[in-house]
């Protein structure tokens, strides 16, 4: 049993005639009366009798009609919703982003989204770098925004922006007075430093290897937030994304001058997927407005 037969025997059961029936249909008369002798034959049982020139469900026929019309019921909600959803009236859509992300770049972003897309429900997924790959691999996430490079071949990768890498020391500390610093200034400071899976603590460690000396870690572990809090304790120094402390007044945030320390972020998605039209319609967003905007709009201090 096809969908075009209940089509047919719900239309020739509305109107009790195959020519009219077939009128309403758009196909020939004899083919109609074809497609109905077809699923009768297919069901072993007669749906219709004929009295004059009209046709009369039979017991069987009456029995079939509810479930028919249920039946193509729930195909044309099946199709206004898909059609919502290329109309961008509806939909879902799953983003994971770095903790510094979702808190900063993210949030007037997606409210802007929101606004231009009501209908469409978002979902946040804050993680680290690769996590949020394994989420995209798992398809929990749709897309995410994350460090680059990223190397699988799998994903589509957009780059987004690239932002600073600043280094932030306490209010009391001798160098909050100043507001740049040389990375060979830094030999004597204690540091801060991220969890051995990010690439800031490498980032780290590669721009204290190119000023010549280890750095003397105090602290290793925690979220760059966590960082942020205890730098501004006056427990050491750390480097981290000027994302990480935009708005921030408990740390004081000093430009490396003798290196070029930056952070490059962009999007990614599996291209081995079909995305779903919101999906679509965030990304496209996303790229359009982040490349606009100087990076300045998401790191004022």
């Amino acid at each position: 049993m096809e969908l075009r037969h209940l089509r047919y025997f719900e239309a020739v059961a509305r109107h009790s005639h195959v020519t009219r029936a077939a009128a309403e249909l758009h196909i020939a008369q004899p083919a109609l009366s074809k497609q109905i002798s077809q699923l009768e034959r297919e069901l072993g049982i007669t749906l219709f009798d004929r009295v004059g020139r009209s046709l009369r469900l039979t017991e069987a026929g009456e029995a079939l009609l509810p479930y028919a019309r249920a039946i193509l019921a729930q195909v044309e909600e099946a199709r206004a919703a898909m059609a919502e959803r290329i109309g961008l009236k509806a939909g879902r859509v799953t983003i994971g982003a770095p903790p510094t992300v979702g808190a900063h770049l993210l949030p007037p972003l997606l409210t802007i989204f929101h606004q231009r897309y009501p209908g469409i429900t978002l979902r946040l997924h804050e993680a680290g770098i690769q996590s949020l790959l394994d989420l995209l691999e798992a398809g929990i996430t749709d897309l995410a925004v994350v460090a680059l490079p990223v190397t699988d071949e799998q994903l589509t990768v957009t780059p987004l922006l690239n932002e600073p890498l600043v280094l932030i020391v306490s209010t009391t500390h001798p160098l909050a007075r100043r507001s740049e610093v040389m990375m060979t200034e830094l030999r004597h400071e204690r540091w801060i430093l991220s969890p051995s899976s990010y690439e800031l603590r490498e980032a780290t460690l590669k721009a204290c290897r190119e000023a010549g000396f280890t750095p003397q870690t105090v602290l290793e572990g925690g979220e760059t937030e966590t960082l942020v809090r205890f730098v501004a304790a006056g427990l050491g120094v750390s480097l981290v994304p000027a994302l990480a402390v935009a708005g921030c007044t408990d740390v004081v945030r000093l430009t490396v001058s003798d290196q070029h320390l930056t952070r490059s972020l962009g999007l990614v998605w599996r291209s081995d997927r079909t995305a779903s039209p919101a999906a679509r319609a965030l990304r496209e967003f996303l790229v359009n407005e982040v490349r606009q905007r100087p990076i300045e709009t998401f790191i004022r201090p």
